[in-house]
């Protein structure tokens, strides 16, 4: 993969950002557009419009068999090959790992908590700062002691996926005597039909139910985010992402891997055969991982096929550069627009949302490459540089002075030996 010639920049890691950026807004623009249609008149037209309840229903499908829970483990893939980065950064310029990236990882905590109490409820960031604070001390690992340590986090998670399953196929209690069953506890995602008065309403509804809402982030999240942050870390340290032909090799496997394995389990969670209900269960954090790493490999040999110029990729690298701040601007936008506060466009049926997710993905590109017309970073991504330096740039001004004295002592050490040396030793 070429670099930037003026920033050094994976391009393709990039572009790769951008893809997972707007294909997240494609699964969170469901969350966001129907807000509205829990409301008994609402109920019965939900799934009618231009196109019939049948169109609604099969657009409805796809975009859940091609988004859902995909971008965002091919988002925590690329977490762990930015990690990687970093950990090889650390060891370029003498810094102990991994001190520094546990302060990122600190600020990426707050980051969230401040993402979820101000705009939504299902928020990454703040997971993916815990979990990275506990997998970064395994980069210190053997290449070949951190792939064991994937293969047991990942047996791990798909253990408690097995138990999910059984645990949800198992037999409801039967009912109280009086015939009344206990109120069930808010889910993780938050309850998508509640309606706040006003948005102040809406943040204090997120911090006084913080644990029902963000409850996976401390179950489900850190095993099948750990597991892809190190299998990212993996990917960049077989060369991925190299010019050569083990690379090319490399993202021809996970394409057809990924894709031929994932794709046909994805299929077949949608159709009645045997098994079908049992894989709808293991889609999102099972069946979901497997098709991102199709995805991340077939983007790379279309990248390479295409050199990665044309004027999607280049949009899309724009997103990847501004992620961070494209990431919090999406569920921003969505907010404003779908809210019952805010502008509130809607309900919309099938065609609409998508729409919708198209609209705010190409406000995403325009803005992001507006910005990166006049600054190299995104705006957030400026002001995280700044917080993420802000302990150590004393102590790497102090190296940085010691380091150009050692080269003015030696310089200098050698002006005087070779003044001092007789020309007939020469």
């Amino acid at each position: 993969m070429q670099k930037s010639p003026t920033t050094g920049r994976v391009q393709s890691l990039d572009v790769l950002r951008g893809i997972a950026i707007v294909g997240t807004l494609l699964t969170n623009i469901w969350v966001f557009a129907p807000s509205f249609w829990g409301s008994e008149e609402i109920k019965g037209q939900a799934w009618t419009g231009l196109f019939g309840e049948s169109w609604q229903v099969g657009i409805s499908n796809v975009s859940d068999m091609l988004s859902n829970g995909k971008f965002l483990s091919l988002l925590s893939i690329l977490f762990g090959i930015g990690m990687a980065i970093q950990f090889d950064s650390a060891l370029r310029h003498g810094h102990r790992w991994p001190w520094r990236y546990e302060w990122r990882s600190l600020l990426l905590i707050a980051t969230g908590l401040l993402h979820f109490a101000l705009v939504v409820d299902f928020d990454i960031l703040m997971g993916y700062g815990l979990v990275a604070m506990a997998v970064a001390p395994l980069l210190l690992l053997r290449t070949r002691w951190l792939a064991l340590a994937a293969a047991l986090i990942g047996a791990f998670h798909l253990l408690m996926q097995v138990r999910g399953v059984m645990e949800a196929l198992a037999p409801l209690p039967p009912l109280p005597e009086d015939g009344l069953q206990e109120e069930l506890p808010v889910t993780d995602g938050g309850d998508a039909w509640y309606q706040p008065g006003t948005y102040f309403d809406e943040v204090a509804y997120r911090v006084s139910n913080f644990w029902e809402l963000r409850s996976q982030t401390f179950t489900t999240f850190p095993p099948l985010s750990a597991f892809l942050f190190i299998m990212g870390a993996l990917l960049w340290r077989a060369g991925l992402f190299k010019a050569d032909e083990q690379a090319r090799r490399l993202s021809s496997w996970l394409a057809m891997g990924g894709l031929g394995v994932g794709v046909s389990l994805m299929v077949w969670t949608h159709l009645e055969l045997t098994g079908s209900v049992v894989l709808g269960f293991l889609s999102r954090y099972t069946i979901a991982p497997i098709v991102a790493f199709g995805y991340l490999g077939l983007t790379l040999v279309l990248l390479r096929r295409g050199g990665g110029q044309g004027f999607l990729s280049r949009q899309l690298a724009a997103v990847g550069r501004t992620a961070l701040s494209c990431y919090m601007l999406q569920n921003v936008l969505a907010m404003v627009a779908f809210n019952a506060w805010g502008l509130r466009l809607g309900p919309l049926d099938s065609v609409g949302t998508i729409v919708a997710w198209a609209v705010i993905s190409a406000i995403l590109m325009l803005a992001a490459s507006l910005w990166l017309r006049r600054f190299r970073q995104g705006p957030f991504e400026l002001v995280w540089k700044a917080a993420v330096e802000a302990p150590f740039r004393r102590r790497d001004r102090r190296r940085t002075e010691n380091a150009a004295a050692e080269q003015q002592r030696d310089s200098t050490d050698r002006h005087h030996n070779d003044n001092n040396t007789p020309s007939g030793a020469l």
